[in-house]
């Protein structure tokens, strides 16, 4: 309570211009000429699920647009949808992905596990977006969620066969050469 007193002053045990900051254990990440080529050489290794996650999604919501277009609503609401499924689905997916890929499995699994780890990933995370989403378009009925259940929840097997493909372009040697052909 001493620091909502009535007088508003700060208490005897706040910090001072003359308190000592406590050491620090991590490594302040500086580009200096001499580690620029690692840092070079280094920074596609955690850019790339990032991109790759981004570009999946982004093809997939292409798709999702189209048929909502053809098959569902028309061009109603076109400003919305378009915003949903270009803008922030992939930007979130592959954020989401990219950032999670990172944390967990880049520079602690390679190989089969880490494909395997990868395609279950993908499917909590993406399986927990297509389910968001398909709870959203129950309100706003711009995908065909009330009409058509299956049309969402079908999806489930091809978000964990694309969470293994992509895991098999970010951890084995055949993907890792396949990436860089492609500039990744």
């Amino acid at each position: 309570m001493e620091y909502f007193s009535r007088t508003r002053t700060k208490p005897s045990n706040y910090l001072s211009s003359s308190a000592k900051m406590p050491s620090t254990s991590f490594q302040p990440l500086t580009e200096s000429e001499d580690n620029k080529s690692l840092t070079n050489k280094w920074r596609p290794v955690y850019l790339r699920p990032f991109v790759l996650f981004w570009l999946a999604s982004f093809v997939f919501e292409i798709s999702a647009l189209t048929v909502s277009i053809v098959v569902f609503s028309g061009f109603r609401d076109i400003f919305q949808k378009f915003m949903w499924t270009m803008i922030f689905c992939p930007l979130g997916m592959g954020g989401a992905m990219g950032g999670l890929i990172n944390y967990f499995i880049t520079d602690q699994y390679y190989g089969k596990k880490a494909v395997r780890l990868v395609a279950i990933l993908n499917l909590l995370v993406l399986g927990t977006c297509n389910d968001l989403c398909y709870n959203l378009d129950l309100i706003f009925g711009w995908f065909g969620a009330t009409d058509h259940f299956w049309y969402w929840h079908a999806r489930y097997p091809f978000i964990f066969a694309a969470g293994y493909m992509n895991g098999k372009l970010l951890f084995t040697d055949e993907g890792q050469r396949t990436l860089t052909r492609w500039g990744l």
